[in-house]
């Protein structure tokens, strides 16, 4: 972040100043007292199970700067000099700065979003657009109302482009998101069943999801998935240029035939009469529709496909999202950052395609935010991991009893339905042998991470990367 004035603090969060001088400023931005550095501009967020107020203190011992609050601190002794400024809503004035700050720099900005594969690609296109500028990337999964406006508030001079992820769980979010990132570019990697608790049906997730279409200026560009009739029926919503990416013959950047290659991917990629050979560092053939997008995203801003191809070949994988790794011989497929029925037959077929002697094993939690589908969803994914075929299940949570229950019923082996994550580990980790591979999946609330650290602590402690 580049110094901004408490001034400019006031002005860009419509606060008051309480405290402090107009001259001071702070060097950085936080919404975490663990975190808060020195020069920091604290907001005191009021979040689901913490409120910031409650560590003003905290901040204060360790250096802030300043700190945007809704209410005055109840010490008697807080120092006049320290500068404050007074909101009605401390997250809303987190994105009114975002949105003032993200004014100062004239540098295209790419948003992403969709069902599946939002982090993959955004990751992706970071790596194709870092062969050609300085790139400031959304940390991690940044794509909510406190990351978006975070990752934005990064911004420096020594950016040239910036690649953001854009999250929802309702209608609004998305088109409240992109109007503070003012992207010139915007991806959709896919629709599908997920979220449905807010948006009611897959035609709620196509309607959320193209408020970012709706959201790119008529000078700007749409990079829609040409194989996903949804995401393709979104391009009647875009003002300007539309960009398509997939094994369709009509798409604009063009994937060839896909082949697993281990721990990685081989395909290729054509446009405009270019033709470039991919190998791509991570597992999961959806992947190569992810690196297609991040190619796209190249086009759209001048970035030649042979150089993006470069930029792919160096992607690494992301924590929780099909990273391989590996114990006694066996390894671990370690998909476990969120679940819903699409990413679970992507990732059953990583698990697959991976190939090898050994047996296949599924240790899988819940599917959250389902709504009324979630009933049938996990029943299916029973039937899917039984014709894998799976050696073994054992599942964690209510949801998945039904998971349980229809593997089966449709000839899996071993199953047991399991109350937390580490006894459905403990179960499937008793069992394995030597060449086994293992998938560990679940909804980031189900936290399916314990399942894969437990399997790792069982079979050899800590294990390794593949």
């Amino acid at each position: 972040m580049a110094t901004l004035s408490i001034a400019e603090l006031v002005r860009g969060t419509q606060g008051a100043l309480v405290g402090g001088r107009l001259e001071a400023a702070v060097t950085g931005v936080s919404i975490d007292s663990r975190t808060c550095a020195a020069g920091d501009v604290f907001f005191a967020i009021r979040g689901p199970r913490q409120d910031g107020h409650a560590f003003l203190a905290d901040v204060l011992a360790r250096g802030a700067g300043a700190a945007v609050v809704s209410r005055y601190p109840s010490e008697e002794s807080w120092p006049a000099e320290f500068p404050l400024v007074l909101v009605e809503d401390t997250t809303h004035a987190l994105q009114r700065l975002a949105a003032f700050y993200r004014r100062r720099w004239a540098i295209p900005v790419v948003a992403v979003t969709g069902s599946n594969g939002k982090t993959t690609t955004k990751e992706l296109c970071a790596a194709v657009l870092s062969e050609r500028f300085r790139v400031l990337k959304a940390g991690g999964s940044f794509n909510n109302q406190w990351g978006v406006p975070l990752t934005l508030l990064g911004l420096s001079p020594a950016h040239q482009a910036a690649v953001l992820e854009l999250g929802m769980n309702a209608f609004g979010e998305i088109a409240a998101l992109a109007q503070l990132a003012r992207p010139q570019v915007g991806v959709i990697t896919m629709i599908a069943p997920a979220h449905l608790e807010g948006v009611g049906s897959l035609e709620g997730v196509q309607q959320a999801k193209g408020e970012l279409v709706q959201a790119i200026p008529p000078d700007g560009t749409v990079v829609l998935n040409a194989d996903d009739p949804l995401v393709l029926g979104l391009a009647r919503k875009a003002r300007g240029r539309v960009l398509t990416y997939g094994h369709a013959a009509t798409a604009d950047v063009r994937l060839g035939d896909i082949t697993p290659s281990g721990a990685g991917l081989a395909f290729t990629l054509a446009t405009d009469g270019q033709r470039a050979d991919v190998r791509l560092p991570l597992s999961g053939r959806h992947n190569a529709w992810n690196a297609a997008a991040a190619a796209a995203v190249g086009v759209a801003l001048g970035v030649p496909l042979a150089v993006a191809v470069e930029g792919l070949g160096r992607a690494t994988p992301v924590k929780g999202r099909l990273v391989w790794r590996e114990a006694g011989g066996v390894r671990i497929l370690d998909d476990t950052y969120n679940a819903n029925p699409v990413s679970l037959r992507a990732a059953l077929e990583a698990l697959r395609d991976a190939g090898g002697p050994g047996r296949l094993w599924v240790v899988f939690g819940d599917m959250l935010e389902l709504g009324p589908a979630s009933d049938q969803a996990h029943a299916e994914a029973g039937r899917w991991i039984a014709t894998l075929p799976a050696a073994g299940l054992a599942t964690a949570g209510a949801a998945t009893r039904a998971t349980a229950a229809a593997a089966a019923a449709a000839g899996c082996p071993d199953v047991l339905p399991c109350r937390t994550p580490e006894e459905a580990a403990a179960h499937v980790a008793a069992r394995v042998r030597p060449g086994d591979r293992v998938l560990v999946k679940g909804s980031r609330g189900m936290r399916m991470e314990r399942a894969v650290e437990a399997v790792l602590a069982r079979l050899g402690e800590g294990g390794t990367r593949c």
